[in-house]
């Protein structure tokens, strides 16, 4: 499942800077490290809320040295066009509401890695984006960030309004190519994403590239689509998130694999919805390595319409093999007579599930089994 680039991977050294060019700023090793001290550069860059912001902002991005923090300064930066972000850099603001990237036009994302802009056949070197508001305008399939990078480390970001997804992780470029290695070990954390279009989180992944990832900590808000949604859940942590105002499913995982799902708390999933089936969470499972849903809590405060069809826990199918899964501790409060609370199928193949400690209320159905599926109460 996890397999890393060819890449080597350099510390980035965030240091604070004043200045509107590049600065060098020396950081002292411990007395007994002999080494010459290490080098790190800032470029500091400041938006005027102006249609020069998106310019001069990718100016600072292609002219700084490997290993360089971008430091955004200003307020609000204008953008009239999506920004490249390039590999082994940090890009900082002052913080949420210091530091706006503001959409200004017709574009297919507002930050984007520039192995997915530039079609590269392989994934980006590691980045990081901190303390910050990607603003996007509602227009169009415009997603907000676009990750195509190994190693990635996104926190304490803002991303509002965007009419795609307010983040991808992908393993396809532009042109639509998947890239030939993989793009493993991502971080997303304590980040507020709202009012997307599409998908709140997303990993588009057509072949086996984005796995072993962290989505922890964030909240989910209002999302036109599934709040989470992983082509690949291989692998990954999704635990921590507070999801609401989910027009599909709260948490749709596929490819399950060594998956943890763990102490999301879910308001709401289907919401306005008249027809159609809808999943707290849901996901397909793979044969081989088992994965974990446990001490979730899950809800439909908002309410659900007649004519949908609400499950709570689901794994609709096991892909190859024998799929195994643990489903403990989750809690599940109802709103109909016939919602489901758990179900479980096989499908063509096994799934054998351990379902133990759970709380279901207010529900006519508490577990349905479909084909193929061996459940038990653990030992």
């Amino acid at each position: 499942m996890r397999a890393y680039p060819a890449a080597v991977v350099l510390s980035i050294a965030v240091v604070a800077a004043c200045s509107s060019t590049a600065t060098n700023s020396v950081i002292s090793q411990p007395s007994v490290n002999t080494q010459s001290p290490v080098v790190a550069t800032t470029m500091s860059v400041t938006c005027t809320n102006s249609t020069s912001d998106a310019a001069n902002l990718q100016q600072a991005i292609n002219s700084s040295p490997s290993g360089a923090a971008i430091e955004i300064k200003g307020g609000t930066c204008l953008l009239t066009r999506g920004i490249n972000l390039l590999g082994n850099r940090t890009y900082i603001g002052a913080n949420r509401t210091g530091t706006v990237l503001r959409q200004d036009g017709d574009m297919g994302y507002v930050l984007a890695a520039d192995t997915y802009v530039n079609n590269s056949s392989a994934t980006g070197q590691p980045l990081s984006i901190s303390n910050l508001t990607v603003q996007c305008n509602g227009s169009g399939s415009t997603d907000g960030i676009i990750i195509l990078n190994w190693q990635t480390d996104v926190h304490d970001v803002d991303v509002r309004d965007c009419g795609g997804s307010g983040i991808v992780d992908t393993n396809t470029t532009a042109n639509g190519t998947a890239i030939t290695n993989t793009s493993v070990n991502s971080r997303f954390e304590n980040n507020f994403i709202s009012n997307s279009g599409q998908y709140g989180f997303e990993v588009y992944d057509s072949r086996n590239s984005v796995t072993d990832g962290y989505l922890v900590d964030n909240q989910i808000a209002s999302s036109g689509q599934d709040a989470i949604h992983l082509d690949n859940a291989a692998g990954w942590n999704i635990s921590g998130n507070h999801l609401y105002g989910v027009a599909g499913n709260a948490i749709y995982a596929s490819r399950l694999y060594g998956t943890t799902i763990y102490g999301n708390h879910i308001e709401d999933f289907g919401l306005g919805q008249n027809s159609g089936t809808w999943y707290g969470i849901v996901g397909t499972a793979q044969g081989g390595m088992g994965s974990t849903i446990f001490n979730n809590t899950i809800a439909n405060n908002s309410g659900e319409t007649a004519g949908a069809k609400y499950i709570y826990i689901a794994v609709t199918q096991t892909n190859y093999g024998t799929g195994y899964l643990s489903a403990t501790g989750n809690i599940i409060l109802a709103s109909r007579s016939d919602d489901v609370g758990f179900f479980f199928n096989g499908g063509p193949n096994k799934l054998v599930v351990v379902s133990s400690g759970n709380k279901v209320a207010s529900t006519g159905i508490v577990s349905r089994n479909a084909r193929n599926v061996t459940e038990t109460h653990g030992t």
